[in-house]
């Protein structure tokens, strides 16, 4: 976050984050300032799906929701050495992604600051969608159900 420190940068960066400009914008001048990338996001590591839909980061969003669907065939606990994979590796990317949501985040805002774009513009690209987050939620969930069901309809036979 070196340049977007300037006060003639705030208002872009603002309109770009939405809801919640202080706490990143505190958080980002502190990894800054500190030297450290990662920081901790609590939402980011027990919602990240819905918290990436959220904050319309979609390539992360897509990343966990394809983990997500991918494990679901595995969560089935009669089968614990598949399950105790596909449950750690999950808990696994909630701490990846609750250590690095945050720079992820900021490397987003970078990038939609530093385009042409107006005030107008950053706000529609950037900020927060609850529509994207509950869309999320229910595709996840219809996704990871049917996903869930294959080795049972497998044994059926079809």
């Amino acid at each position: 976050m070196s340049d977007t420190d300037a006060p003639a940068n705030e208002e872009r960066l603002r309109a770009a984050i939405g809801p919640r400009a202080d706490y990143y914008l505190r958080r980002w001048r502190a990894m800054d300032s500190g030297g450290k990338k990662p920081s901790w996001n609590w939402p980011a590591c027990l919602l990240n799906v819905f918290w990436f839909a959220y904050r319309k980061m979609w390539g992360p969003m897509a990343a966990m929701a394809l983990a997500y669907v991918i494990t679901a065939p595995f969560l089935d606990p009669t089968h614990k050495p598949y399950f105790m994979i596909a449950a750690f590796s999950l808990v696994g990317l909630s701490f990846v992604t609750g250590g690095f949501g945050n720079l992820l985040y900021l490397r987003q805002v970078e990038k939609l600051v530093a385009s042409p774009a107006t005030l107008e513009q950053l706000r529609a690209r950037g900020g927060v969608s609850l529509a994207a987050a509950i869309a999320a939620f229910v595709g996840v969930t219809v996704l990871s159900l049917v996903a869930g069901m294959i080795p049972a309809l497998l044994a059926r036979g079809g």
